[in-house]
């Protein structure tokens, strides 16, 4: 029998492939809220004041009360002016602020058109602020057994500081507290009302510009 050869083994070196696979993508870095260079201010604010206006009792003994920095408060504006690669901001905004007081047979309402032109920081998710705030033509308006009720203020400068947690970045969208002080006049009589209450804020960036660290 014919024993069959072989056949010949060949050895190749491998070399490597041309098109390696890429390494993953680094993850994308957190946004980091920063002051835009034109920016669309919405807020939603309830003010809670120390200081009684008015107040109403009721035949069951229940009771009402308007104090002078009470209301609830909407508001829009811009922010601008960026400085420290936007850690720092400008806002500026313009009002409507509400409070009332209504029954059967009366109802009693007060209000005024907050001003306000604030600087504010950015610190990691917080957001802080402080500065001017003026309320155009505070009124208290009555009608009924609160028709002679009705008063009207100077326009009553004053101070607010506040304090929000950014829970959305890309809208700069957070909530937060807040303090004011004011300077009401009338009739001759000045008083320093304070209120704190609660704001709702969103900042959208009309120049369309994300901040990462």
């Amino acid at each position: 029998m014919t024993r069959l050869a072989r056949p010949p083994v060949y050895r190749v070196a491998r070399t490597p492939t041309r098109f390696a696979t890429p390494p993953p993508p680094a993850p994308e870095a957190p946004l980091r809220p920063a002051a835009s260079s034109w920016g669309l201010v919405l807020e939603l604010r309830n003010d809670f004041g120390f200081d009684r206006l008015i107040r109403v009792t009721y035949a069951n003994g229940s009771h009402d009360t308007i104090r002078l920095d009470d209301g609830f408060a909407g508001a829009i504006g811009a922010s601008f002016l960026p400085l420290a690669d936007g850690r720092f901001g400008t806002r500026a905004t313009v009002g409507l602020k509400l409070s009332f007081i209504r029954g059967s047979n009366g109802s009693a309402w007060y209000t005024m058109f907050p001003v306000e032109l604030v600087e504010f920081a950015y610190g990691g998710p917080f957001r802080l602020g402080a500065g001017f705030s003026l309320l155009v033509a505070p009124r208290l308006s009555g009608t009924g057994f609160l028709g002679d009720k009705g008063m009207s203020f100077a326009p009553s400068p004053g101070g607010v500081a506040e304090a929000e947690w950014i829970f959305a970045p890309q809208t700069r969208t957070g909530v937060g507290v807040r303090v004011a002080v004011h300077q009401f006049s009338t009739s001759g009589v000045d008083r320093t009302a304070a209120s704190t209450g609660l704001v709702l804020r969103s900042d959208f960036d009309l120049a369309r510009r994300a901040h990462a660290d």
